[in-house]
Formats: C-alpha cells, sequence, structure tokens
C-alpha cells in the first residue's frame, strides 16, 4: 500500500478537505510538508494511493486547490 501526499495549503484549508474526504468515505492524516514547496507552512493529506483519483475528483468538486506529491 503506497501513501501519497496531497498538498492543500493552510491549516484551515486542509481540515475542510478532510472533512470532505471523510465525507466520501477517504481516510486521510493529516501531515505538514517541508516549507520549501510554498515558502511557509504547507499542510497536506497523506491519502492512500488507490483513493487518489476519487480524492482529486472531490477536492476538485468542492474547488479546494491542491497538489499531489
Amino acid at each position: 500500500m503506497m501513501i501519497r501526499t496531497v498538498v492543500i495549503g493552510s491549516m484551515t484549508n486542509t481540515q475542510k478537505a478532510g472533512r470532505l474526504l471523510r465525507a466520501h468515505g477517504i481516510r486521510t492524516r493529516l501531515t505538514k510538508t517541508d516549507s520549501t514547496l510554498r515558502g511557509g507552512c504547507v499542510y497536506g493529506l497523506e491519502i492512500n494511493e488507490s483513493n487518489l483519483r476519487e480524492a482529486c475528483i472531490a477536492l476538485r468538486a468542492g474547488g479546494i486547490e491542491h497538489r499531489v506529491l
């Protein structure tokens, strides 16, 4: 099982994204990522790769900008 990180940005948006994905039955784990990615605190969600496609679709539909590492 491979874990991927979906970078969201702020803690608030990451928490919102986590709630949205949980509502879609996708388990996540909040993580702080390397700050060199954006020059400040950057948060993301760790997601099982098998759920990645569905997660990205749900995030786009929810209007949450993200990037997959």
